[in-house]
């Protein structure tokens, strides 16, 4: 999976190998300022590289981040979704090819794993009452 994400990856962004936080958004499916939140944190779960006040992310990192996110169940889920375009998708892409199944299937597998990922943190973490305002 990770060669497929990776080819797909290169189609998108051409040569560049490092990608910027605004490169990253649609692909991770997270703003820049919820990535510099979670850096701030330390909680970025993909590495990178700060030069200056610039942040950089190599797109190796960054596939690898996305083949391996993964559980079971989202691997499960990821399976369900199917590889071949139906001829009504074809006309909605614009004839576009097959071959770039990422670029169609990205935010289907972006959201997948965030809501996994949110159902590990909810899971983790127990809830907390709210302190009740008083009018």
């Amino acid at each position: 999976m990770f060669d497929i994400i990776l080819k797909d990856l290169r189609d998108r962004f051409g040569d560049k190998v490092l990608l910027s936080p605004e490169d990253l958004a649609p692909v991770i499916n997270k703003s820049e300022g919820q990535q510099g939140n979670e850096r701030s944190e330390g909680k970025f779960p993909i590495p990178h590289k700060v030069e200056g006040r610039r942040v950089k992310v190599s797109i190796y990192h960054l596939a690898q981040y996305l083949a391996d996110i993964g559980s079971g169940e989202v691997r499960q889920e990821i399976s369900k979704i199917p590889d071949k375009l139906t001829r009504t998708q074809k006309k909605n892409t614009k004839g576009l090819l097959e071959k770039n199944w990422w670029l169609f299937r990205s935010t289907q597998i972006t959201s997948i794993i965030s809501k996994s990922i949110l159902e590990l943190e909810l899971t983790a973490k127990p809830a907390q009452k709210r302190p009740q305002s008083k009018i």
